[in-house]
């Protein structure tokens, strides 16, 4: 099975709830719709695939949800029609010659492939990726809060908990530590089994970031883990950090590719490798992330770019299939009006874990009318 035909299609999706981070709150960085790109492959077979994007320039390797669209349409599409979509590795080793370390284009396209592949095989892609863990296809979910006032971080925790959440993903690393802190104490006050674990994305220079998480510590009584406190490109500032603080660190701006995480293993700059698909490129090179990350002893946790009902099925998909990683994921979490879906209600999240549908390729079924009537193109 050939494909003939691929496109990217550019979406913005409303909000529903704000998520705000340390890199969201930047000026110019606020907006009431999410951009998305939406990418289509046709095959010889009459059988689709479907990837998602979502485009993040104020990443490292990032790109806007234009130029994305653009390096798909007008330069690799061109690599991919023509070729069987089980050659999956070779379109990757492909389509990363042809660029300078970007990505996110290639997640897209990488999914679509993986979905037409589990479609005509029959087989859901977790499959293709090498079964469930544990013969189970159940994993578990954290509860993911942004920066927001200590009250409403209360209440937000408050409800998640009556759902039947523990786990609890906290954004800090903005301009008022106090509120932060007090935030944390909240949670840990209205939720007493609280696991409490917080991303500043890159938010601190080494030395602030030893004396606030230490100090958000004591305000969780014991943090589970502390993500991405420095600059990506700062291995010595994260391992003097690492050094210096009590919780694991999870290294996700740093860690994009293979090379990344032998990089960060060398330095002893981390403990817990997160995966993104749409920094590794997809599900083909996520499963190389989580190898070199495993001879490495290093284990691993799902991450997500607050992808769309595609985008967030894939990383399902690989969380599932991936013994290295272990930890709750927020994969599910959803912040828009639309997933530009139809089959939702098979995707939907009601408690603190989640099973995949037993359904060949990603077991999405796009909602075409709303893909169409959100294109921004």
């Amino acid at each position: 099975m050939k494909v003939t035909d691929m496109t990217a299609i550019p979406v913005s999706v409303p909000v529903e709830k704000a998520y705000e981070t340390s890199l969201s709150s930047a000026p110019g960085q606020q907006s009431d719709t999410h951009d998305h790109i939406v990418v289509r492959l046709e095959t010889d077979a009459g059988i689709p695939g479907y990837g998602e994007i979502a485009p993040k320039a104020a990443w490292p390797h990032g790109l806007t949800q234009g130029a994305c669209t653009d390096l798909i349409n007008d330069t690799l599409a061109s690599t991919v029609e023509g070729r069987r979509v089980n050659r999956i590795a070779r379109i990757v080793d492909d389509l990363e010659a042809q660029l300078s370390g970007e990505t996110f284009p290639i997640y897209g396209i990488d999914v679509a492939l993986h979905d037409a592949l589990g479609k005509r095989v029959e087989v859901p892609v977790y499959e293709l990726l090498g079964g469930p863990k544990n013969l189970r296809r159940e994993f578990p979910l954290h509860y993911s809060i942004g920066i927001m006032e200590a009250d409403k971080m209360a209440a937000d925790a408050t409800t998640a908990a009556e759902k039947g959440f523990t786990a609890f993903k906290v954004k800090v690393g903005g301009s008022d530590h106090e509120a932060e802190l007090a935030g944390i104490e909240a949670i840990a006050e209205v939720v007493p089994d609280a696991r409490i674990r917080i991303d500043a994305n890159q938010g601190w220079y080494p030395e602030e970031a030893i004396r606030k998480i230490r100090e958000l510590d004591v305000a969780a009584d014991g943090l589970e883990l502390v993500e991405q406190p420095v600059a990506y490109d700062s291995r010595d500032g994260l391992r003097r950090v690492r050094e210096a603080v009590d919780p694991p660190i999870l290294a996700d701006e740093s860690a994009f590719s293979p090379r990344d995480v032998a990089d960060l293993a060398r330095h002893e700059a981390t403990d817990i490798i997160n995966i993104k698909l749409a920094k590794t490129g997809g599900l083909h090179r996520g499963k190389d992330v989580a190898t070199v990350a495993g001879a490495h002893s290093l284990t691993c946790f799902m991450g997500s770019m607050v992808e769309l009902g595609i985008g967030a099925a894939a990383s399902a998909h690989l969380t599932i299939s991936t013994p290295r990683i272990t930890y709750p994921t927020g994969v599910m979490n959803q912040y828009v009006e639309d997933t530009l879906i139809k089959n939702d209600g098979q995707w939907e999240v009601d408690g603190p874990t989640f099973t995949v549908p037993e359904i060949p390729g990603l077991g999405v079924e796009p909602d075409h009318e709303a893909i169409e009537r959100l294109r921004v193109d």
